[in-house]
C-alpha cells in the first residue's frame, strides 16, 4: 500500500519527465536515500529551468492537479528562486537552479531507485555540499549522516575544492570551515 507521499512523489517525478524537466531530490528523502533515513512531510526538488518558464510551468501543474498560487510562486520564484506547489495538503518545494555547483551536481548525479522508479538523487557529496550550503542545524546533521554511511568512499577531494569556492563566492568561510569540522 503506497503512502501519500508515495504517490505524491510518483505523480511528480513523471510529471517533470514529461515535461523534460532535469531535476535532482534532495531534502529528507535524499537524506533517507544516502544518509540516514528519517520523517520528512514534502518534496524537495531542484529543477532545471530558466525563470522565465515558471509561469508555464505553474499553469501546467495546476492541470495536473496540483494547487499553487500562481501569483505567490512567481514572486518567490523571482526574488527567491523557489516556489511551493501543494497535492492533497501534501508539498513540493521546488528550488530553480542558478549555480555552476547546481549545474555539477546535476551532470554528476545518481540513478537510484525509490518506490519502484529510477529517479535523480545528487551524489553523496553533492548532498554534503547541498545540506551545508544554507546552515541549518537539521541540514548539518543531515550531512553527517550521509558522511558517516559513505566515509572512506568520499571523494573529499571534490568536496573540499566546492567548499572553497562556494565559500569564496559567498565571500564567507562558512561552507569551507562546517565541511572541515564534520569530515
Amino acid at each position: 500500500m503506497q503512502s501519500s507521499l508515495d504517490k505524491l512523489f510518483l505523480k511528480t517525478i513523471s510529471f517533470l519527465e514529461k515535461q523534460k524537466i532535469p531535476y535532482l531530490i534532495i531534502g529528507g528523502l535524499a537524506v533517507g536515500v544516502l544518509g540516514e533515513p528519517r520523517m520528512t512531510q514534502d518534496i524537495d526538488l531542484i529543477i532545471f529551468i530558466l525563470k522565465d518558464f515558471v509561469s508555464k510551468l505553474l499553469d501546467k501543474v495546476k492541470n495536473e492537479g496540483y494547487s499553487v498560487n500562481k501569483k505567490l510562486a512567481l514572486k518567490e520564484a523571482y526574488q527567491k528562486g523557489t516556489f511551493r506547489i501543494e497535492y492533497k495538503r501534501l508539498w513540493v518545494d521546488m528550488i530553480i537552479s542558478s549555480t555552476e555547483f547546481e549545474n555539477s551536481a546535476l551532470k554528476r548525479k545518481k540513478q537510484i531507485t525509490l518506490f519502484g522508479k529510477k529517479v535523480n538523487f545528487p551524489s553523496p557529496e553533492d548532498l554534503i555540499l547541498l545540506k551545508i550550503i544554507p546552515g541549518r542545524e537539521k541540514d548539518i546533521l543531515d550531512a553527517k549522516t550521509v558522511i558517516e554511511r559513505h566515509g572512506n568512499k568520499l571523494d573529499k577531494k571534490y568536496l573540499e575544492l566546492w567548499a572553497q569556492k562556494l565559500s569564496d563566492e559567498a565571500e564567507d568561510m562558512r561552507i569551507w570551515n562546517t565541511l572541515k569540522k564534520i569530515l
